[in-house]
């Protein structure tokens, strides 16, 4: 998600033709149509990462409070802050080799939201998915809602599309009411979904559910509810559901396929569910039989994600640290030709800066620029900083071309 900030253009150049993929555009590339989700390709933002401080207990990058130190680290990956507006800038525990401490970014520096989409900007993505956590809806220094006022203004500004996502991880069935306390956030943020930047589609504004059927403290019959109340609101209703949301709703034996059923567009989630080994008999299997023919026939849209490798060793102390996930970015290279060739409604890429789980495709340090007092997953040091934005971004042109 860097290119033009970091590069000299005859090494993106030289990536981009042994990648097959167009550069960048040098002209000033055209504001999306943020009438329709058809042909785009939107990625998450995490934007969560903010400098730790006492009364901040949503800074994501480290697992405790009130710095990141060494072992208490909550990321695998550090981004390349080339290019950040020093005022967003924080020093680190974490050493590189060069002598000097690796740098951190506070996502509620605007800079830093607006650095963020112009990258979308440059290399031809649509915009964002803003990533809305249950549990921090009502935030006490309403951290998130000031991230999502930058966004959107970045948004107008740079001419990307962006949607709310909601995801239910925070949210439980016997403790609190969980569509009232949905539409009485959408209404306090009426004046941000009514920005020109903010995605429609048949008409419709758009809000994505993550994690129904996934997050098992909600229930089939408040998803129901859920679901319901916000069509009746007016919203066009995408639902992020697990990837075996077939054998789900045709045996549904949790309920669940019910409220599938309710849904404009399903999102399955297919981080985690295939390597780079693997991937083909997936995409061939069930990625076009159920998740596209299988809807289809439903008569509900779908969208494909794309991720690029990754992990999350440091915030989960078990999982196992895999340096060779992104297999020099030939995992992420097939999943595209994937999903283009599947022709969506649109592609998800997971994610823009998810750096807990490893899977973020901005700027990351190099391999031999990781800090050695900790270890990290970088991007192979022979690629260019920004070769996954690139990767991106020709998928992008590709997919709208499909659509044209």
């Amino acid at each position: 998600m860097f290119t033009k900030l970091f590069l000299s253009s005859l090494g993106v150049v030289a990536l981009q033709s042994s990648l097959g993929l167009a550069a960048p555009s040098a002209q000033k590339p055209q504001a999306v149509d943020t009438s329709t989700l058809n042909g785009h390709f939107f990625v998450g933002y995490q934007a969560w990462f903010r400098k730790p401080h006492e009364d901040n207990g949503n800074s994501h990058w480290t697992t405790d409070l009130p710095t990141p130190e060494v072992g208490h680290v909550g990321v695998d990956t550090i981004p390349d802050v080339t290019g950040y507006p020093k005022e967003c800038l924080f020093d680190t525990p974490f050493i590189k080799p060069n002598g000097k401490a690796a740098q951190f970014y506070t996502n509620d520096c605007e800079g830093v939201v607006d650095l963020h989409f112009k990258m979308m900007r440059d290399y031809g993505i649509s915009g964002a998915f803003l990533q809305r956590f249950y549990g921090y809806i009502n935030e006490a220094n309403g951290g998130w809602e000031k991230i999502l006022r930058y966004s959107k203004t970045a948004a107008e500004k740079y001419g990307r599309g962006f949607v709310i996502e909601y995801d239910l991880n925070g949210a439980a069935t016997s403790s609190t009411n969980v569509t009232a306390t949905y539409l009485a956030d959408l209404a306090a943020l009426s004046d941000i979904i009514a920005s020109k930047a903010y995605m429609r589609h048949n008409g419709k504004p758009v809000i994505e559910i993550w994690g129904m059927g996934i997050v098992s403290s909600v229930t089939a019959a408040d998803g129901i509810a859920i679901v319901t109340a916000l069509k009746r609101a007016g919203y066009y209703v995408i639902l992020g559901v697990q990837q075996a949301w077939h054998a789900e709703l045709v045996e549904d034996r949790t309920g669940y396929g019910a409220v599938f059923k309710l849904a404009d567009m399903l999102q399955p989630w297919t981080v985690g569910s295939y390597n780079n080994d693997n991937y083909q008999g997936f995409h061939d299997g069930r990625q076009a039989v159920e998740d596209k023919n299988a809807l289809r026939e439903l008569g509900i849209a779908s969208s494909v994600v794309v991720w690029p490798g990754g992990s999350n060793a440091n915030s989960n102390p078990g999982s196992s640290f895999d340096p060779n996930s992104r297999a020099h970015g030939d995992f992420y290279r097939k999943q595209l030709a994937g999903a283009v060739d599947l022709k969506p409604t649109f592609i998800f890429g997971a994610m823009f800066d998810e750096n807990n789980e490893g899977t973020a495709i901005y700027p990351i340090l190099h391999t031999k620029d990781l800090p050695t007092n900790q270890r990290f997953l970088g991007i192979d040091d022979d690629m260019a900083a920004d070769s996954y934005l690139t990767m991106a971004g020709g998928a992008a042109a590709k997919l709208a071309a499909a659509w044209a």
